[in-house]
């Protein structure tokens, strides 16, 4: 019997290391930075669901310009760089005097760890054996859990104090900037034609049009979940809930590391069908009971559906577009991936900010448990049923 591939090396962890790091920042900030809007500049909270949104649309832009010349100018170089301007940007925070700087900083800010994130990805797409795959990219992911726990814990505990809040953002980008530095990354050796290929600037070179139709399922289902992120501060003291709300990312993130244990091995041997429906059902229903919460005990234990389900749809389809990717295109498919993921987690919380006014917290909670159906829908229609059709003709779980 073959030995397996060992997925724990010391790339793997350091990799890890670098995105727990940069995720914990985010969330960090995520939780605070509405807020600040607010009690700093007077800014409504359409506005501060913008100045939330700015980060990830900056993202978005970053991964689908910069993602082509991850292989190009090479995994660890472009990580090392894109570290040390998200450094530079978090120091800004401290001297923003208005909205409109705000709006600036995080949209830059966005830029750079757009670009951060997706050359992480890609390193660790090549550093996980393909066979193990979506197990492997499931234990990935255990980073981005912790930080969901860890980062809004510690962001409400620091709520106000928002000097803390931004130097928290210089912590972690030296710490990721470190491991960045001692990581040894396999390169990809590019061919003429795939170097000319990467230079050019048509539409298909900067999108892997195979990642679209999983791309798009996500962005939707996180039009839903960007929500809960932006807004559950202001949720939480309007319905008296303020400290069970210090604890519910620590649900959330109990079941995330739960499905990240198990989801990546089903994948691998069973195909993203057999549980990507449980995912989605998982997050309709903890954010169904979520926005109706009026005892604190089931407003925490919401967390952990809604988390056991995000994980499942983000990772699997993640997983997925990887595995249709070819190796040259890694960078590419993980940029197109996270970039149109991520405008929904922007998009999310300018659309959303504009109806807390009209229909309220609650039902806009709701509203993001329809996200989750929608996305649902798209996912079987536009992949779903192509993966059924293949494993009848040729046995693929793909």
């Amino acid at each position: 019997m073959a030995k397996r591939a060992t997925l724990f090396t010391r790339d793997f962890l350091l990799d890890s290391g670098i995105t727990f790091c940069c995720s914990l920042n985010y969330f960090v900030l995520l939780i605070n930075i509405t807020t600040f809007a607010i009690t700093s500049f007077g800014a409504t909270t359409a506005e501060a669901g913008v100045s939330a949104g700015l980060y990830v649309i900056g993202g978005l832009f970053s991964r689908i310009i910069l993602g082509k010349y991850i292989e190009l100018v090479g995994r660890r170089k472009m990580l090392i760089i894109s570290l040390f301007a998200a450094l530079i940007m978090s120091a800004t925070y401290f001297f923003v005097t208005s909205l409109t700087m705000l709006y600036a900083v995080r949209l830059l800010h966005g830029i750079t760890y757009g670009i951060a994130s997706s050359s992480s990805s890609d390193i660790m797409a090549k550093i996980v054996p393909p066979e193990r795959r979506g197990e492997g990219f499931g234990y990935y992911f255990l980073s981005v859990t912790f930080s969901t726990a860890i980062g809004p814990y510690l962001g409400m505990m620091l709520a106000g104090n928002y000097e803390m809040v931004f130097s928290v953002g210089l912590i972690m980008y030296i710490t990721a900037l470190v491991f960045a530095l001692l990581i040894h990354v396999p390169e990809e050796s590019l061919t003429e034609e795939q170097i000319k290929e990467a230079k050019s600037f048509s539409l298909s070179n900067m999108i892997q049009l195979s990642a679209l139709p999983l791309s798009m399922t996500t962005m939707v289902f996180f039009l839903g979940y960007s929500g809960l992120l932006s807004f559950i501060s202001a949720y939480a003291s309007e319905i008296d809930m303020v400290e069970a709300a210090s604890y519910f990312y620590v649900t959330v993130a109990c079941g995330t590391f739960l499905s990240r244990l198990t989801t990546g091995k089903i994948f691998d041997t069973r195909g993203p069908n057999s549980i990507i429906t449980l995912g989605f059902l998982l997050f309709i229903m903890g954010m169904s009971v979520f926005s109706r919460a009026s005892v604190e005990i089931v407003f925490i234990l919401s967390g952990f559906t809604i988390g056991y389900g995000m994980s499942i749809v983000y990772a699997v389809c993640q997983a997925a577009v990887i595995s249709m990717s070819p190796p040259h295109r890694y960078g590419v498919t993980t940029s197109t991936y996270s970039a149109i993921t991520d405008l929904g987690s922007g998009l999310g919380p300018m659309i959303l900010g504009l109806l807390i006014p009209i229909i309220g917290y609650r039902n806009m909670y709701l509203t993001c448990a329809v996200f989750g159906v929608i996305s649902m829908v798209l996912y079987w229609s536009l992949h779903g049923r192509k993966v059924l059709k293949c494993r009848k003709t040729n046995g693929s779980t793909n």
